[in-house]
């Protein structure tokens, strides 16, 4: 039995905003108490808490998928110890979010954080977040194809020019 989220877009993203988070340095001059807690709302309200609450289910879904087709047979037991065990894995978000908010925090003013927040949790606001997974989906395929076709570009171009200069490849 899976119960845990297998992947998919807010996932991945939420993997990668936490893995840059997790490799960014530490932050002198901090963020005002206000401030700090502005940013973890706005955070909030665009979505970004939600991803990362996905993380550790995500990656237990995966490790159970994996250790489930090798080992059919502890699907029951494997499960059952992955739920009692997620708590421990969900231990470090708290740590992630906050420095995650921190750069959010020391960018805007508590004026500024105020308005982003007012925005994001207004009618538009809302209407906004629920379009950027959209808008990444477009931009996600329309950035794919120009890259192919660019790549060709850039290696025809190239050895046209390369062989001018007297080289072929």
């Amino acid at each position: 039995m899976t119960l845990f989220i297998r992947g998919g877009r807010g996932a991945l993203a939420a993997a990668l905003i936490a893995a840059t988070l997790v490799a960014s340095p530490a932050f002198a001059d901090d963020p005002s108490p206000t401030q700090m807690d502005l940013a973890r709302k706005i955070l909030v309200a665009a979505g970004l808490k939600a991803s990362m609450d996905e993380i550790v289910p995500s990656m237990l879904g995966q490790l159970q998928g994996q250790l489930v087709q090798m080992h059919p047979e502890m699907g029951k037991a494997l499960h059952e110890t992955l739920v009692a065990l997620l708590p421990e894995f969900n231990k470090g978000e708290d740590t992630v979010f906050n420095d995650s908010a921190r750069p959010l925090a020391k960018a805007l003013t508590e004026a500024e954080l105020q308005q982003t927040l007012t925005f994001l949790t207004s009618p538009a606001g809302h209407k906004y977040i629920q379009a950027q997974a959209q808008i990444l989906d477009a931009l996600g395929a329309s950035g794919a194809a120009w890259r192919q076709k660019l790549t060709t570009i850039m290696l025809t171009r190239t050895r046209e020019e390369m062989k001018k200069k007297g080289f072929t490849f």
